[in-house]
């Protein structure tokens, strides 16, 4: 699923990912056993629109994607924000999922 069908959408209708692993951490639930997960993926991020607003307009960051010439979006919350940068893209094919990971 898409971003927007059980978390927010803060830079479009994207797939999310994060380089620090406790950003990722923020949207797993444990299961059953008191267990996490979380994908360790590779990703193709091409020309990337770069966006450090506290408050990005979704729409234009997906159409800066889906309709020009970027491929992903940077929202670089690190310097609006002092959290975790995290980076969007609309084509699944951009996303390999390498690793499965699970903790306690």
């Amino acid at each position: 699923d898409l971003a927007g069908s059980s978390a927010g959408s803060l830079y479009g209708r994207g797939i999310y990912l994060a380089e620090n692993c406790t950003k990722a951490d923020e949207y797993s639930y444990p299961d059953r056993g008191g267990l996490y997960t979380m994908l360790v993926c590779r990703t193709t991020l091409g020309k990337v629109h770069y966006n450090a607003e506290r408050l990005p307009d979704p729409r234009r960051c997906e159409d800066a994607c889906c309709k020009g010439d970027c491929h992903s979006v940077l929202g670089d919350r690190k310097a609006c924000r002092g959290t975790f940068r995290e980076f969007c893209v609309f084509d699944e094919d951009q996303v390999y999922p390498n690793y499965v990971v699970t903790y306690k």
